[in-house]
């Protein structure tokens, strides 16, 4: 069953939904998603964490949500979905060949996984997304959303990093979800690696960190690692992660217009999906 982790909204004013823009996260453990209406004010934000064994119960699982959430039936005037799925190659725009994308990701991901393989050009970087969805989660999602547009999270993390700091920055950028991580290594100009994890401990977390620097020649103390998501300040990961990396800081992120209950919680807890709402918006 899925089980709703943040569910937090307005009651402040009346909702206009068919100027307001819906954007969904959805991934094999979770699905989230924000409503910001036509001055980007966020009006709601609610979290799922999913468990399912397999991709038939997972669809099931997206299916139920969407059908019995009242928010998510509503007209709006945009709605966008995010996929967060790990099947994902970077590919450099000189090489990209669209008729080579399915034999791409099989050679990589194997094909044991049957999923529709979508792909999509990394504003600001010389390279290509490469990735493969599950094809009834994608069927649902056209069905349910007829005008929806859809986008690969890493693409659009990078684009909108790129967009709000005004360049490109090199270093370690982690997302932090229960029991999982997401990684970013940027260098020179270009997106060096994206990667997903699931960790049980800390250790295993400073680990993969590790890992990665020592693999792409980096120092963990000079490094920049920018952290956000759902990391507690006060944590033995948080504080297992600083031991090794001398530049480690959590990356927060308030919009100007948002819920008061918003302000319970750590900045940087949202900041992910906040970023990516009010950059596709």
């Amino acid at each position: 069953m899925p089980k709703t982790l943040f569910d937090i909204s307005t009651t402040e004013e009346p909702i206009d939904w068919q100027h307001c823009r819906l954007i969904m996260e959805v991934g094999q453990h979770i699905f989230s998603y924000a409503v910001l209406n036509g001055s980007k004010r966020l009006l709601r934000l609610r979290f799922h964490e999913l468990d399912a064994p397999n991709g038939r119960e997972l669809r099931e699982m997206l299916e139920e949500i969407v059908v019995n959430d009242e928010v998510l039936k509503e007209n709006m005037k945009e709605s966008v979905v995010i996929y967060n799925f790990p099947e994902s190659h970077l590919v450099p725009e000189k090489y990209f060949n669209i008729n080579m994308t399915a034999g791409l990701v099989e050679l990589m991901h194997g094909d044991l996984n049957k999923g529709v393989i979508l792909s999509e050009k990394i504003s600001g970087y010389s390279q290509y997304n490469v990735f493969r969805v599950p094809s009834d989660i994608h069927g649902m999602f056209q069905r349910h959303f007829t005008r929806g547009k859809y986008w690969h999270y890493y693409s659009l993390w990078m684009e909108c990093r790129q967009k709000q700091n005004g360049q490109r920055e090199d270093g370690l950028s982690v997302i932090f979800y229960p029991r999982r991580i997401l990684v970013a290594l940027t260098g020179d100009g270009e997106i060096q690696l994206f990667q997903s994890f699931e960790y049980e401990a800390a250790d295993d977390v400073a680990y993969y960190l590790l890992n990665i620097c020592r693999q792409f020649g980096r120092e963990p103390e000079t490094i920049s690692l920018r952290m956000s998501g759902m990391i507690d300040e006060s944590s033995t990961l948080h504080n297992e992660i600083l031991k090794y990396f001398g530049q480690a800081e959590l990356e927060s992120f308030a919009p100007a217009k948002a819920v008061t209950a918003l302000q319970e919680y750590p900045s940087h807890f949202f900041s992910p999906l906040l970023k990516l709402a009010t950059c596709v918006s």
